[in-house]
């Protein structure tokens, strides 16, 4: 058993203690040990995000712009295998769609629910869900990196660390924003099993995720 916990939780460690819970790992018997790790990337090498250009949409894909203070960032490589490159391309659009329904106060935005279903929407629902009860939204940047990208069978799995250092949880009403000292508890490992949408060959769904807090081995 993991701890699958909330997307922001050190931004939210002085507001509530967002945790949830489940059993279980992603899709395949598969290990996918012969297939090569591709997509990581030298984390010294920091860029920030720009904007997705419209090109890297899906054709019909909803809407994952976010608000000019919620920035994410994404400091890996793209794989050169094209199912992978896909597949990384939508895990980072399905956590653009969970910002995007925190943003929009919608825990059924219809961006996640069109870049993940089973377990990962539910878990995508929760997480918004939890900042909509709060009575918060989120401002800062987060950072994605040390991406590893295999397959298992007919599924995909990326891992990635997380830096959440620099987001916060921001109150909507009075706009007070929820600062924390960057610690352990900063730092997140992020395992998504992604699927093709059902028949779709240009989109990937996220079909499951783990993460693990408090990830000592993606402190630089």
């Amino acid at each position: 058993m993991r701890t699958r916990t909330a997307l922001t939780a050190a931004a939210l460690a002085t507001a509530a203690a967002l945790t949830l819970t489940a059993c279980g790992d992603s899709d395949s018997g598969d290990d996918g040990r012969s297939e090569k790790i591709e997509g990581a990337k030298d984390p010294s090498s920091e860029t920030p995000e720009s904007p997705m250009p419209e090109g890297d949409a899906p054709e019909g894909a909803p809407d994952v712009s976010l608000p000019e203070d919620m920035k994410l960032v994404f400091d890996w490589d793209e794989p050169s295998k094209p199912d992978h490159a896909v597949a990384q391309r939508d895990a980072a659009n399905y956590i653009r769609s969970i910002y995007r329904g925190v943003a929009e106060q919608e825990p059924k935005d219809p961006a996640a629910q069109f870049y993940s279903r089973d377990q990962a929407l539910t878990y995508a629902q929760d997480q918004i869900q939890a900042y909509v009860d709060g009575g918060l939204t989120a401002t800062g940047t987060e950072r994605y990196y040390q991406a590893e990208v295999r397959s298992y069978g007919t599924t995909v799995g990326i891992s990635f660390c997380v830096d959440q250092s620099k987001i916060f949880g921001k109150k909507i009403k009075t706009d007070e924003v929820l600062r924390t000292e960057e610690s352990s508890a900063s730092y997140l490992f992020y395992q998504v099993s992604m699927a093709k949408f059902p028949g779709r060959d240009d989109v990937w769904q996220a079909t499951t995720i783990d993460v693990e807090g408090e990830a000592t081995q993606c402190e630089e």
